[in-house]
């Protein structure tokens, strides 16, 4: 009996499953940079007196280049700023635990552009994933969701359907490169797993994303035969657990690689709850399932319509802190207790000879079904 160790919050769970229930185990497997290049390639980043550093990432490669950035400053005696937006914020601090000389603004700016003119200079800081509506994430999908409703209403209708649609450039990502191409910043997006970087682009704003995307997908993209059964996790970044909205972009990239009738269950600690916005609304009764589909943007509502249009074809699961009257009742997910409680109702639903696919970094890994 293989033991396979996934993520969950701050922890790691063991998953006992037996050889002949395991079809196949993912990870990333990055193969990570030397120190010696990694630190070349982020000192070459240009840095001023009076800069803004928007960290548009919490995880710890952010977190690291941030600080590389600020020594760079500081040995020129220059001065800085360190802004995040809200969603980022919790994660980022945690990153930065034990380093107390870099101290973070947690913003939600009227004006980007406002914020940005106090400044001589702004550097972005972003790590480049894969997302289920704009296909990727990075530093151009950040700001529109952070800090451009207006671009971010726009991606919204610019997609092509309800279903997710992880590693493909639409129309949604097309919305969010326009917006960032007038946004004089230089950005830092970064490849990396939580073993650490695999790779640095530096540049304008959609020049490094783009580079950054391109190497995400040589490295990261996996054939795999379609599955009667998917376990799926994150990657080790606080940020990606820390609450449901942000969670079930893991299950959306991965569910096509199952099959139809068949299981797609995610291990998500949520410790900070739903995450606000069209979940928070929708399990307190103020978004009715009637007005999904006409409802102008609201944080999150991707979420509920890929619910609504994947829960009639596959059997979508959640292991969780969250009560299982939000996950179960209100949002219709089979509810797990634990890991050995996943493997002990599989075989009631797909037979004791159930094939499971267990997937452990959703975030920065896509799935490909073989024809």
């Amino acid at each position: 009996m293989p033991e396979i160790w996934l993520r969950y919050g701050a922890t790691d769970v063991v998953l006992d499953i037996r050889f002949e229930n395991l079809a196949n185990q993912i990870s990333a497997g990055f193969q990570v940079l030397p120190e010696e290049e990694i630190r070349a390639a982020i000192t070459g980043v240009p840095v001023t007196d009076n800069m803004l550093i928007l960290a548009l990432s919490g995880s710890k490669a952010a977190g690291r280049a941030i600080v590389t950035i600020a020594e760079q400053a500081r040995a020129k005696g220059f001065n800085f700023t360190v802004d995040v937006p809200h969603r980022a914020a919790g994660a980022l601090r945690a990153s930065l635990a034990g380093n107390d000389t870099i101290s973070i603004n947690r913003i939600d700016y009227q004006s980007l552009h406002d914020r940005m003119s106090k400044f001589q200079s702004t550097v972005i800081v972003s790590v480049v994933t894969y997302e289920p509506l704009f296909g990727f994430a990075g530093a151009p999908t950040a700001l529109v969701r952070s800090l451009l409703a207006d671009s971010m209403a726009e991606a919204f209708m610019a997609r092509k359907n309800n279903r997710p649609a992880p590693g493909v450039q639409g129309g949604p990502l097309k919305v969010a490169a326009s917006a960032a191409a007038g946004i004089p910043a230089t950005s830092v997006e970064l490849v990396a797993s939580s073993d650490g970087m695999a790779g640095v682009h530096t540049g304008s704003i959609n020049e490094a994303f783009e580079n950054a995307v391109s190497q995400l997908q040589s490295i990261s993209a996996v054939e795999i035969d379609p599955v009667k059964c998917a376990i799926i996790s994150a990657s080790g970044e606080a940020g990606t657990h820390s609450t449901l909205a942000g969670s079930l972009n893991s299950l959306w990239n991965s569910v096509h690689a199952v099959k139809e009738g068949g299981s797609a269950i995610l291990l998500a600690e949520n410790r900070e709850g739903v995450g606000g916005g069209a979940l928070q609304m929708f399990i307190e009764g103020r978004l009715r399932p009637e007005q999904l589909q006409q409802s102008p943007y609201i944080d999150g509502l991707e979420h509920l319509l890929f619910i609504e249009e994947l829960r009639h074809k596959y059997k979508l699961g959640l292991v969780s802190t969250l009560p299982h009257y939000y996950a179960r009742t209100k949002l219709g997910f089979s509810t797990y207790t634990s890991m050995k409680d996943i493997l002990a109702k599989l075989p009631e639903k797909h037979g004791k000879n159930f094939k499971a696919l267990v997937l452990s970094d959703a975030d920065i890994v896509l799935l490909k079904p073989r024809a």
